[in-house]
């Protein structure tokens, strides 16, 4: 059986890497032909290897996490093996408001 294939946009909806940067890193990452992990899950947490990229490997304690947080972990575990730099982008507009 086959197992069921999830996707999730490497970036995520994080604001903080600049255009240049996620260009330079889908560049990287289009020489490999693409990252595909593996994701096992155990009673004492999960664990996910990439298959293109030995030593990319993502996983938490959880035993049963949500799509979410597997996201989030191979992000971040990403994010390290690519050295992926993040710039401090503020926000134009502000909300403001004050509790009654």
């Amino acid at each position: 059986m086959d197992k069921e294939k999830k996707y999730a946009d490497v970036f995520g909806n994080n604001p903080n890497v600049s255009l240049e940067e996620r260009n330079r890193v889908i560049s990287q990452i289009q020489k490999i032909g693409s990252l595909t992990f593996n994701v096992q899950r155990h009673e004492d947490g999960w664990v996910a290897n990439c298959l293109e990229v030995e030593g990319l490997i993502a996983g938490n304690t959880n035993p049963n996490p949500s799509q979410l947080e597997i996201d989030s972990e191979l992000r971040e575990a990403i994010y390290s093996a690519f050295n992926v730099k993040f710039e401090n982008i503020k926000s134009p507009i502000k909300i403001e408001y004050s509790l009654c």
